[in-house]
C-alpha cells in the first residue's frame, strides 16, 4: 500500500467534485471557436495524443508571454468545465504535473521513473478521495496546503509525494507539485459543457468571441483586466484569483 494509487483507493471520504480546467493562450481562441472542441495534441511525455486538464485549478503555464510588451494574444484563457461532463472520457489521473516530473523539477522526491507508479485510478472519484486525505478540504487543495501530520505508508510514491508537498524554501518547481492532472484521449466538445471562460476583457470586444461564448458554448465569460506593456504571463495568477472567487461563491471551496 506504499503505492499512492492503493493508498488513496482505500479512503472512503469524498470531497465535493470540482470542475476540470483547461488553460490555453488567446492566440488559439479563433481556432477553438472554429473547431468547437479541444483536440488532443501529441504529448512528448507519453507519446500519445492527449488533452490535458487540471482538477479544480488553472495550473498550466505557458513559457511564452513572459516578456513585457508581447502581444496580448499570448495572455492566458481558461476553460472551466461543469462537473460530471467529461469524466467518462478520463484516461489517466496524476496527483501532480507529469511534464514537470519528466523535466526533473520534482527531484529528488519524484523523478521520471516514478511516473508509472504515481498514477491514480482513472476516475474523477480518485481526485475526490485524494483531497480529504492529503489536504483536508477543497479550499486547502486549491491553495496547495498539505496535511503535515498525515500517516503515510513508507517506502513508496505515497510517501515520496507527501515529502515533496511538505518541502519548503526555494525550489525549481511551483504549485504544479500539488495540481491534480487529468488526461483525456478524445476530443472534448465545448458546447453545453462549460461553466466559464476566463479571458482578457479586450477579447470580449470581438463580436465573434462573445457570440461563441454566449450562443455556441452557452456559458459565462469572466473577464480580467490587462496592463498595457506588462508581460502577458502576468495573467496566470489573475486566472487563479478569478476562478477562486467563483468557486467560493458556488460553495466548492
Amino acid at each position: 500500500m506504499s503505492n499512492l494509487r492503493d493508498f488513496v483507493a482505500t479512503q472512503k471520504q469524498l470531497a465535493k467534485e470540482l470542475p476540470l480546467v483547461h488553460t490555453s493562450r488567446c492566440e488559439f481562441l479563433d481556432q477553438l471557436i472554429c473547431d468547437g472542441q479541444l483536440t488532443p495534441r501529441l504529448c512528448p511525455v507519453f507519446n500519445e495524443h492527449l488533452v490535458y486538464l487540471f482538477y479544480g485549478r488553472p495550473a498550466y503555464r505557458s513559457q511564452r508571454g513572459r516578456r513585457g510588451g508581447s502581444s496580448t494574444t499570448l495572455c492566458p484563457v481558461a476553460f472551466v468545465f461543469k462537473p460530471r461532463t467529461v469524466e467518462g472520457k478520463v484516461h489517466r489521473v496524476f496527483p501532480c504535473d507529469t511534464g514537470a516530473m519528466k523535466e526533473g523539477r520534482f527531484a529528488p522526491f519524484l523523478t521520471e521513473a516514478d511516473i508509472k507508479d504515481i498514477t491514480l485510478d482513472p476516475t474523477i472519484e480518485s481526485a475526490q478521495r485524494l483531497i480529504p486525505l492529503y489536504f483536508e478540504s477543497n479550499g486547502k487543495y486549491f491553495d496547495g496546503k498539505v496535511v503535515s501530520g498525515l500517516a503515510v505508508p513508507a517506502g513508496g510514491t505515497a510517501e515520496k509525494w507527501h515529502k515533496l508537498l511538505l518541502k519548503r524554501g526555494a525550489a525549481k518547481y511551483d504549485d504544479r507539485k500539488s495540481a491534480i492532472e487529468v488526461q483525456i484521449q478524445d476530443a472534448i466538445v465545448l458546447a453545453d459543457q462549460l461553466h466559464y471562460v476566463i479571458l482578457p476583457r479586450e477579447f470580449l470586444e470581438e463580436e465573434h468571441i462573445v457570440n461563441a461564448i454566449r450562443y455556441e458554448w452557452r456559458c459565462d465569460a469572466i473577464p480580467y483586466n490587462t496592463i498595457d506593456g506588462a508581460p502577458p504571463a502576468d495573467g496566470y495568477p489573475i486566472l487563479r484569483t478569478k476562478l477562486q472567487e467563483r468557486l467560493e461563491v458556488g460553495l466548492w471551496l
